[in-house]
């Protein structure tokens, strides 16, 4: 409609400088609105969601499907998950969940990823690929155990696709005697902190869209939001401890404890850099000497404030651990440091899977594999 009067001004004002006048400003409006509609259908995506909003007393779910966003009052606790593409869809059932315990017992085998990152076809090959998962997105994995060290959040289009899956996973294994175990990582505490320097704009869209801050997706009052806030930094496995970036010497502070570090961040999670800034804790738990983002496990430079040999000694000695595991830092390979006491497990996903590199770690007992998207390729980690 507004084409055509823009038409039939310029078909009966050519001479009239007023009409002209209006006729211009009528066309820069159609335009930008042209701009901004194909704008929208760029960046908002075909498929997010779903997210479930529990507000006042009610549940709302909002999703985008084919490009439309979709809001509705959810009739059951079944609903689709679908990728960006189109391409994976799986059904999911909303199930209770508490915080996780910070210490597990070693299964026969575990499996340890890092950093999706939103690429959900990478992360559902490798799981495919080792036998975690089956055609059907369903836990095969028996009574064993699977660690992503955090960082779904950024980069990627598919964001909820992966949480929905661990999600999903984590009940199933429940049921078979298994564990999913997910860690927070600096991805996850940006999101939470109002940080969107790495997020797609599909999501910032969804959230101007519906009126609502991106973060708010993920407080308390939403299905996910109190799902990943109940989520540990650090845990062990046996006399294996899994943390996302890495344990600086601040660590050695007896304060520490690893309930100490879950329970303090979890504290802090959903408040903005001004709020933790406000204390000692939260400015050290998620600055640069933090678990969340310390690289000085598996960098030199100075900058970094490398961990000296000694140190690390030390920190085994107080968490009673063989072994840590890190995400964060992206490496060509899985890489091992101090003599193969630190695995850095974090590598380009979408990259060494199409090139047929590392993606992360298989522990037998004794036994630490590298593992491939071709289970063939597996080896033994040199240390």
């Amino acid at each position: 409609m507004m084409y055509n009067s823009i038409k039939f001004f310029l078909k009966t004002s050519y001479t009239d400088p007023r009409r002209i006048s209006i006729t211009c400003a009528l066309t820069a409006v159609f335009i930008l609105f042209q701009i901004a509609d194909t704008h929208s259908q760029t960046t908002l995506g075909n498929n997010d969601g779903p997210y479930f909003f529990y507000e006042n007393g009610g549940t709302k779910l909002v999703r985008v499907e084919n490009g439309d966003i979709r809001s509705e009052v959810p009739v059951n606790s079944s609903f689709k998950v679908m990728t960006e593409d189109g391409e994976h869809q799986f059904e999911i059932k909303l199930h209770p969940h508490n915080t996780p315990s910070w210490n597990s017992p070693k299964s026969n085998k575990m499996l340890v990823l890092s950093d999706p990152h939103g690429d959900f076809q990478s992360f559902y090959a490798i799981l495919k690929a080792q036998k975690v998962i089956g055609s059907n997105y369903q836990w095969t994995f028996g009574k064993n155990n699977l660690v992503i060290i955090g960082d779904v959040f950024d980069r990627g289009k598919d964001v909820l696709p992966i949480f929905w899956l661990i999600y999903k996973l984590e009940n199933e294994t429940e049921k078979a005697g298994g564990k999913v175990h997910f860690l927070l990582g600096n991805h996850e505490e940006m999101i939470l902190r109002g940080n969107y320097k790495y997020t797609q704009d599909k999501y910032k869209m969804l959230a101007d869209a519906i009126g609502k801050d991106y973060r708010d997706f993920w407080s308390l009052d939403t299905e996910l939001g109190k799902w990943l806030q109940s989520k540990n930094t650090l845990e062990k496995i046996g006399d294996h401890l899994f943390v996302h970036a890495g344990l600086s010497h601040t660590m050695l502070d007896p304060q520490w404890t690893i309930p100490a570090v879950n329970d303090s961040v979890r504290f802090y999670l959903f408040q903005t850099k001004e709020e933790r800034h406000k204390s000692r804790a939260g400015t050290f738990l998620f600055g640069s000497e933090g678990p969340l983002w310390y690289r000085g496990m598996v960098r030199q430079e100075e900058k970094y404030h490398p961990l000296s040999e000694a140190d690390l000694e030390k920190i085994l000695q107080i968490y009673n651990a063989k072994r840590i595991y890190l995400g964060h830092t992206i490496f060509p390979e899985v890489t091992s440091f101090y003599k193969g006491r630190v695995v850095a497990v974090n590598v380009n996903n979408e990259a060494n899977r199409l090139g047929g590199k590392s993606r992360g770690l298989l522990i037998e007992g004794n036994k630490t594999s590298i593992i491939y998207d071709d289970v063939k390729k597996n080896k033994r980690l040199a240390q």
